[in-house]
């Protein structure tokens, strides 16, 4: 009985990260595939939207990269999400040197039931009257045809939406030791390819640091409203697109945006912590079975790899084959997303600060009222 229940534990291990094998592979190649679209430097006008919050530090180069664009019809709109830093002299010095093309705005008071992103990217849309709204962080830095390749993304895919993965710098071991968590869901589970060509919102994703909206289907939706209160808005922004009709492509942006999302562990951490616990929707029992499942899939392969553990019978060339599988995974997410290269190396200590920040959320939230991020709290 034993042998056998160890047996299936092997098999359904093996399956399990041949199926993640296969679901990053296909989303390389799908990403590969997007990295195809021509620019288009001719085009409806966009409206380049960006909330700063306490930016003094990061903002000069995001706006420089921005203002150096090729497409043909496009204006920068910022707004000071209540700084108490230099972000607000640094905004009017550029209004100054580039009136026909920057324009700054200072956010309202946050109202209450609202969260500082989503009611500053609110209060902005309202400023302008391009027919799109890119939207994207003050920590982006965009290369010169960051706003022609999605237009030309948005044409070719007939997308309300256009969102994906920038190239995410990690300069450090513990930036590179937590910052990949991020592509854990699409490399686990999330068919990229699904997105754009099904209308379920189960197949929905996005990343918040670029998100380019048709303006008409972002006014039809209400904009921010619905997700006023979600640490995810973006991912949830995005379901509720498909809920409504909505067409989404998720594209690979490295070669037109970088990011340097963290520059400390410690904010690593919390980020993580404000965003991976609110897309699992803050439900305890997925965080369990997550705590769980990760060290029977990927932790227990890894040491039978190495050690003998002779009572795991025959289960155990699959638990070794289940490693190997796990880790050329990890070696081509590293080579796709250009990530530092012992990355694959240290994919154990990834899950396990992964699981640190979720559980990390779980207590911030449901015992200290909320995670701390930009000075104000996210439940």
């Amino acid at each position: 009985m034993i042998s056998t229940l160890l047996n299936a534990y092997g098999l359904i291990v093996f399956a399990a990260c041949v199926f993640f094998f296969f679901i990053t592979v296909s989303n390389i190649l799908w990403l590969m595939h997007t990295l195809t679209i021509e620019r288009k430097k001719n085009g409806p006008s966009v409206a380049v939207l960006i909330p700063a919050r306490n930016e003094a530090l990061r903002i000069r180069p995001c706006i420089d990269s921005l203002l150096s664009q090729d497409y043909k019809s496009y204006q920068i709109y910022v707004i000071d999400d209540n700084s108490d830093d230099e972000t607000w002299n640094i905004l009017k010095s550029y209004m100054i040197r580039f009136p026909s093309k920057f324009k700054a705005f200072k956010a309202e008071p946050l109202p209450e039931n609202w969260y500082g992103k989503p009611h500053a990217l609110q209060e902005l849309a309202t400023h302008v009257k391009e027919n799109y709204l890119l939207c994207t962080d003050a920590d982006t830095i965009h290369k010169p045809d960051s706003i022609s390749k999605a237009m030309a993304a948005a044409e070719k895919y007939k997308a309300d939406l256009i969102t994906g993965y920038a190239h995410h710098l990690m300069p450090t071991f513990a930036e590179a030791a937590i910052v990949p968590s991020m592509y854990i869901l699409t490399m686990l589970g999330m068919p990229l390819y699904l997105i754009p060509n099904t209308k379920s919102p189960l197949f929905s994703h996005a990343i918040g640091q670029f998100m380019l909206f048709k303006r008409s289907f972002f006014e039809k939706i209400g904009g921010y409203e619905k997700v006023k209160h979600e640490a995810t808005e973006d991912v949830r922004l995005s379901r509720i697109i498909k809920e409504n009709g909505g067409k989404i492509a998720f594209i690979d942006l490295k070669d037109i945006v970088e990011c340097r999302m963290y520059t400390t562990y410690k904010e690593a951490i919390q980020g993580i912590a404000k965003n991976a616990y609110d897309y699992l929707g803050k439900n305890l029992l997925i965080l369990f079975s997550g705590t769980v499942a990760v060290p029977l899939v990927f932790y227990v392969p890894l040491i039978v790899l190495f050690i003998d553990v002779p009572w795991l019978g025959q289960a155990i060339p699959y638990l070794k084959a289940s490693a190997i599988i796990t880790f050329y995974s990890w070696v081509l997410e590293t080579i796709d997303r250009r990530l530092p290269w012992y990355v694959p190396f240290i994919y154990p200590l990834i899950f396990v600060n992964t699981m640190s920040a979720l559980w990390r959320g779980f207590h911030l939230v449901n015992k200290e009222g909320g995670i701390e991020w930009r000075g104000r709290k996210v439940k």
